[in-house]
């Protein structure tokens, strides 16, 4: 009974973790079943975390993250690009930190730690298959100057939970995607302009 007692006493901690961190978004990772094969990302800085995560989680999820269209295309032994192969184009990866209140003597109090994601993915053939798109996510966070390399410490750590949240709502995305939505449907062909509208554009 005492080694129970012991047990759930160590086990409770851990819960308690667990419950914080998902009140803050963050999951644990799951695997995703993709429509596509391979992908490239590209407008990344080389160092970013949030590349570096998601493709992490695209590979758990059996998906080749390559370095380039030609990579995929020796991968396939194709003379093309397959249709199998996407393109997620990062237009903007930002973290930043503001200063969202402040005492009436001009101490910080409250900041707002914020994670932003602009991007767009395109098919093999280099059509938009979805449009750009934007994900922000921000938490506050109380400030006191005294506990000021703690609160990096707890500053990191939230960073941390919003870019995995962000990764995790990026790969629902991607998840979402179907397997005829990866060719570009071709649109119809144009009507012929009218003698009347051919005439209004002559010149005069």
């Amino acid at each position: 009974m005492q080694r129970r007692h012991f047990l759930n006493l160590l086990a409770a901690p851990a819960a308690l973790s667990l419950a914080q961190l998902s009140g803050c978004g963050f999951q644990l990772r799951q695997s995703y079943d993709m429509a596509f094969r391979t992908v490239q990302l590209t407008g990344f800085a080389a160092n970013s975390p949030l590349a570096t995560e998601l493709a992490r989680a695209l590979e758990a999820s059996g998906v080749r993250v390559m370095e380039s269209a030609l990579q995929a295309v020796q991968a396939a032994s194709s003379v093309m690009v397959p249709p199998t192969h996407i393109e997620l184009n990062g237009l903007l990866d930002k973290r930043e930190t503001l200063v969202s209140a402040k005492t009436a003597f001009g101490q910080v109090r409250t900041v707002s730690v914020r994670n932003t994601l602009r991007f767009q993915v395109k098919r093999s053939d280099g059509s938009v298959l979805i449009p750009v798109s934007d994900m922000v996510l921000a938490r506050d966070l109380s400030y006191n100057e005294r506990d000021a390399l703690a609160k990096q410490d707890e500053s990191a750590a939230l960073n941390r939970a919003l870019q995995t949240d962000i990764v995790n709502q990026v790969m629902r995305r991607l998840a979402a995607i179907r397997a005829d939505q990866l060719v570009a449907s071709e649109e119809p062909a144009a009507s012929a302009p009218s003698s009347v509208s051919a005439s209004s554009q002559a010149a005069p």
